[in-house]
């Protein structure tokens, strides 16, 4: 049974995935920065420059009158970014990510703005009287004209890692924080090139995962063009061409089982959006399709969900870290 053929991802997944829910404007970007990202495993982070005005991956300038004190998260992304520099944001959306024991905890007390994705609370994100509102291009657009007449907008647009160390890098020098910039993107570089070492030694890295994301009977999977899937190809075997179809972290991308079984995962991730405790995860979704249970991955019990958290939003250095530590521990033999 092909669950793809007639269903698509519904929005609150892509809401939830903090996604614009559409595929990069340039369709051999992807490719180009996971080459490039191959290189930048053994790399020494030093710190960058203090500025208060810089120009983000995607070529968007920023230029604030003084340090931000005050940032408002509309995107994980920042939250990740700013705990990684040793900083708090004044208000977040990610209520989720920020209660992971990577963070901050449960009881973190960061206030978390109202609305749905998209379309947050105006007036409380003006409450805050933020200095900075960082949030996802694709889907803060509407935000903007309200919040620019009191705020700085920075709508920010990830799409590898190689992304993320530059937006990190950014906010570090906003805010001048090099040193924890240093800090926080060599950890990463050295947790990527210890599971590079350690799946080449292994025998990991002939391993074949893959990623599966939705709700409801949908879903995608995480090709090699999205943030995880892209990360993941780093470390193992990653076939999954990015389809260009849209969805989850800009390299969501439409399967059918039967093409799933046909590239035959040993080990598979899911990630299981559920809104109510009625909703059933993918593993029970798909426990009867006799497709499914033909992968090997599903034959050897090696079918793992995992945290959506950092897995599915938090898009930083941290969160990339938590799947990198999940994804190998997951994996050993």
């Amino acid at each position: 049974m092909n669950l793809r053929s007639s269903l698509a991802v519904p929005a609150t997944v892509c809401a939830l995935a903090l996604t614009a829910c559409s595929a990069p404007d340039d369709g051999q970007a992807a490719e180009d920065t996971s080459e490039a990202s191959v290189r930048a495993a053994g790399l020494t982070a030093e710190p960058v420059e203090a500025s208060l005005s810089i120009t983000d991956p995607r070529g968007t300038a920023v230029e604030l009158d003084a340090v931000p004190e005050r940032v408002v998260c509309l995107v994980a992304l920042c939250d990740d970014i700013l705990l990684e520099l040793g900083l708090e944001p004044a208000a977040s959306t990610s209520a989720n990510l920020l209660a992971h024991p990577a963070y901050l905890g449960e009881d973190h007390g960061v206030p978390i703005i109202p609305g749905g994705f998209g379309g947050e609370d105006v007036e409380e994100i003006l409450r805050q009287e933020p200095d900075l509102v960082i949030g996802l291009a694709g889907s803060h657009e509407g935000l903007v004209p309200a919040l620019s007449e009191t705020t700085t907008v920075w709508l920010t647009d990830s799409r590898s890692w190689n992304d993320s160390v530059e937006y990190l890098r950014n906010v570090a020098a906003l805010t001048d924080r090099g040193q924890e910039q240093a800090a926080a993107e060599q950890a990463f570089y050295d947790t990527l090139a210890q599971a590079q070492a350690t799946a080449a030694e292994t025998g990991r890295d002939e391993l074949t995962p893959i990623v599966i994301y939705g709700s409801d009977g949908s879903f995608q999977v995480d090709s090699r063009g999205s943030i995880v899937g892209g990360l993941l190809g780093e470390i193992f075997d990653y076939p999954w061409e990015d389809r260009a179809t849209g969805g989850h972290q800009a390299g969501g991308s439409d399967y059918s089982m039967e093409e799933i079984l046909a590239g035959d995962p040993d080990v598979i991730f899911l990630e299981s959006f559920t809104f109510s405790p009625e909703d059933t995860t993918l593993s029970e979704q798909f426990a009867e399709d006799p497709v499914w249970n033909r992968i090997t991955a599903v034959r050897n019990g090696d079918v793992h969900e995992v945290d959506l958290a950092p897995w599915a939003t938090g898009r930083g250095t941290r969160a990339l870290t938590v799947v990198i530590e999940d994804a190998m521990e997951l994996t050993q033999r």
